[in-house]
């Protein structure tokens, strides 16, 4: 599965630094968009990353744009010689849902999985939908897009936090999807936390897709306000909350890292527990928006959007972190938590961390932020490579600041994806039409 034949990738490193200046700390790095939105028909505003399919293929999602200007589901392909093609597989109308964010998840079978954060409904505006897209069984033929499940918000209290899915989501046994959701906005007398929510699929082919809420959030000062969806390990899932923890980020907190556990009887409750909250520690981070990456030995990766030992950037000062979780060394013991490392935004660093990092070779980690990087201030591709000895600093590499001049891309929100070497991601600004863009960087 190669993106970039020898070739290419030979022509891009001889092509250096036409859309990346060397900034500070920046390395010489092979980079090129590769696509540009343009709005209608094929797609606006992608702020989820992409997935990589069996044949090399990109899938994605744009929040705007399409046919009706209310968001896409995308492929992109890279026929031999020729620039990447980009086709539009479906593009939302309402009643099928509105404004994908998230990023999509590939089933065995090649059907596409994703949210949509609202759906016209019964004359009026829903709160969300699970969507499948398949592909057709006879090549060349359209896409089908099935709208799975949809969240309906009522004016009471126990269904306000079961509404607006986000994040990812994550495929369990037998098909079952669990997904996070961030509650009813305008939920009138009531604390609208979000909940974790589970899919599950018809015993029966054509039935309904059932919903179970495995946990809601009521606690604000402990966790809540899950926003990235969850990763599994060993038996729980695990996030990341915006509100809760401590409070010297402010009214809502720093945020915190929950740990949602089965119950040993089946169909028992889930038991929610609070592992991490930042603020515990000076320079921990403050806000995390992104989901978390589990690496070797069941250590978890994320990022915070603010905070951090340097100063700057944020309304708690700090521009943002990439953290390091790890577990006990024996049940029931504390997790600990290292920053390992703080943004600065000055001399080329980027700034405000959105998305999640990804793990590479040699648990080098690999990500983006949605500012610093430059005069322009647009953001940045990094990489972070661990130290040789137990205990030792990172080292943080800019591979590429965003210009958003001469199609470069700007204001990446999504992770990247590797493939063969090769860095796939996606801005929400910039590109040729100011629409965004896809991007491509081989370290």
């Amino acid at each position: 599965m190669t993106h970039f034949p020898t070739a290419f990738r030979l022509a891009l490193l001889a092509a250096l630094a036409i859309l990346m200046p060397r900034i500070g700390d920046a390395q010489a790095t092979a980079y090129e968009t590769i696509y540009s939105f343009h709005g209608t028909p094929d797609g606006s505003q992608p702020e989820g990353a992409l997935v990589v399919g069996s044949t090399g293929v990109l899938y994605g999602t744009t929040k705007s744009g399409g046919a009706s200007n209310l968001g896409t589901v995308f492929e992109l392909t890279k026929p031999t010689g020729e620039p990447w093609k980009e086709t539009v597989l479906h593009s939302f109308s309402g009643p099928d849902g509105q404004y994908p964010a998230s990023t999509l998840t590939l089933s065995s079978a090649g059907a596409l999985y994703g949210t949509t954060t609202q759906v016209a409904y019964g004359g009026g505006v829903e709160n969300g939908t699970i969507f499948e897209v398949a592909p057709p069984s006879t090549a060349g033929s359209a896409w089908t897009e099935t709208v799975l499940y949809t969240f309906i918000y009522t004016p009471q209290v126990q269904l306000a936090q079961n509404v607006l899915p986000n994040g990812t989501l994550l495929p369990g046994p037998g098909g079952t999807l669990y997904a996070t959701t961030q509650g009813a906005a305008d939920c009138t007398g009531c604390e609208s936390l979000g909940a974790i929510v589970a899919l599950v699929p018809p015993a029966e082919t054509g039935a309904g897709w059932t919903e179970y809420i495995l946990y809601e959030f009521s606690t604000p000062g402990v966790s809540a306000g899950p926003r990235a969806g969850v990763v599994s390990e060993g038996g729980s899932l695990l996030g990341t909350d915006i509100y809760g923890g401590i409070y010297g980020c402010g009214d809502f907190g720093c945020g915190a890292i929950y740990e949602l556990t089965p119950s040993a009887t089946h169909g028992g409750a889930w038991t929610e527990s609070t592992i991490y909250s930042f603020g515990e520690t000076p320079g921990d981070g403050s806000t995390s928006l992104a989901a978390l990456t589990v690496g070797r030995g069941g250590v978890l990766y994320g990022t915070t959007a603010f905070g951090g030992s340097a100063g700057g950037c944020g309304p708690v000062g700090g521009c943002g972190t990439v953290f390091q979780l790890t577990p006990p060394s024996a049940p029931g013991g504390a997790w600990t938590e290292f920053a390992i490392y703080s943004f600065t935004g000055i001399d080329g660093d980027g700034a405000n961390p959105y998305a999640s990092v990804i793990v590479g070779e040699n648990g080098v980690l690999y990500g983006t932020t949605q500012s610093g990087g430059g005069s322009a201030n647009l953001g940045t591709v990094f990489k972070l490579t661990p130290p040789a000895i137990p205990g030792g600093t990172w080292t943080e590499t800019v591979l590429h600041s965003f210009t958003g001049q001469n199609g470069d891309g700007a204001t990446p929100l999504a992770a990247l994806v590797m493939s063969s070497g090769v860095l796939y991601g996606t801005t929400s600004k910039g590109g040729t039409a100011e629409r965004g863009a896809v991007f491509a960087s081989a370290p």
